[in-house]
């Protein structure tokens, strides 16, 4: 779907793509100065699909639009090659400087995320999270998508429906979950997510 619009002082153009298949052919039909991309999309990783797209187009700068203020999903972009990884909250203004330092050459991340990357950085990986419980390692990054959003007191019918999964497949991840960190509850499972990182700030 072509969009047209104005956004502050930028005139612009949307090609709109509904899975990784779509947007690929839609990149390999035309030329575009950003590519906005989720993290959890309904066919793909996002880290995965900006690997693939910058394997194809290797100057085209990538934003990261996503619901989840996590700094494994900021720090996995990072790596694939985004500019930038904002929430889908933030205002217009915002938005439009991120886009605007982006397409300069700079990178534009949120500030809680772009304070935690550069203590990764600084620390390195394992020592900044040195700290975390040792069942936190038997999680798959899915189970830990999962968590969060438990946090955010989603049902379980809300996070099958933000994920493409069916509710099955939730309730399954969620035992699973609960077996894996001996919790017996979700309480307790919020609770040791809190107190390991697991929640969203």
């Amino acid at each position: 779907m072509l969009e047209h619009g104005e956004f502050g002082s930028m005139i612009f153009s949307i090609d709109e793509a509904n899975g990784s298949a779509e947007a690929k052919y839609i990149m390999r039909n035309g030329r575009f100065d950003l590519v906005i991309l989720d993290y959890v999309l309904g066919d793909a990783n996002g880290a995965v699909l900006c690997k693939q797209i910058l394997s194809e187009y290797p100057n085209q700068k990538v934003l990261t639009l996503s619901n989840n203020n996590s700094l494994d999903f900021a720090h996995e972009m990072l790596q694939a090659g985004a500019k930038g990884y904002v929430l889908k909250s933030i205002d217009a203004k915002n938005l439009a400087m991120a886009i605007s330092k982006i397409l300069s050459g700079g990178l534009f991340f949120n500030e809680n995320l772009a304070n935690g990357l550069v203590e990764r950085c600084i620390l390195g990986k394992d020592k900044a999270f040195s700290t975390r419980h040792p069942a936190i390692e038997r999680l798959s990054r899915r189970e830990k998508e999962i968590i969060a959003m438990i946090c955010d007191q989603l049902t379980n019918e809300q996070i099958a429906k933000q994920l493409f999964l069916s509710k099955r497949t939730i309730d399954n991840h969620r035992q699973n979950i609960l077996n894996k960190l001996g919790m017996i509850n979700t309480a307790g499972l919020v609770r040791f997510a809190v107190e390991n990182g697991l929640a969203n700030p």
